[in-house]
C-alpha cells in the first residue's frame, strides 16, 4: 500500500515569524497537531501541538513571540509513492507520529500520521511494530 492511500490530503502550514498564539489557533481551528514551518517558500522546521505547549508555554515564553522559538529543524518526510512501510520505518526510526508527505517535486501535499497506518493498513506485523516501537 501506498503513503498518497492513506494519507491526509492537504498541508496547513505556517511562516518562521509567525507567533505562537497564531499557530495554536491555527491547530485549533483546522483541528490538526502538527504543521510545517516555512521561511518564504522553503521549509525549515516542523511544530507540533506538544512543542509549542512543552517548549513554549510551559518555560513562559510569550505567545507573541515566533513559532521559530518552538519548531524542530529536522524536517522528517516520506514521499507520496512510497510503500507504508517506509513512513512507518521513518517512524519508528525517528520516534514520531507524524510525517510530511511531498510530491516528486519535494513539495508538500499532506500528511500521514501513526493513526492512518493503523486503520488503513491490513498488515498487522507492521502496525504492532510501529506502534510498540513509537509509543514504548
Amino acid at each position: 500500500m501506498l503513503v498518497s492511500q492513506v494519507m491526509h490530503k492537504g498541508v496547513s502550514s505556517v511562516q518562521i515569524n509567525d507567533s505562537i498564539k497564531k499557530v495554536a489557533s491555527l491547530m485549533k481551528r483546522e483541528d490538526i497537531g502538527a504543521v510545517p514551518v516555512f521561511k518564504n517558500e522553503r521549509p525549515v522546521g516542523f511544530v507540533t501541538d506538544r512543542d509549542i505547549v512543552v517548549s513554549c508555554l510551559a518555560e513562559g515564553a510569550p505567545t507573541d513571540n515566533p513559532i521559530s522559538q518552538a519548531m524542530t529543524k529536522d524536517i522528517i518526510y516520506v514521499h507520496e509513492k512510497e510503500d507504508l512501510n517506509v513512513a512507518s520505518k521513518l517512524m519508528r526510526d525517528h520516534q514520531v507520529s507524524r510525517l510530511l508527505v511531498l510530491d516528486e517535486g519535494d513539495r508538500p501535499v499532506g500528511m500521514i500520521t501513526l493513526h492512518d497506518i493503523i486503520i488503513n493498513s491490513n498488515d498487522n506485523e507492521l502496525k504492532a511494530s510501529v506502534i510498540s516501537e513509537i509509543k514504548r
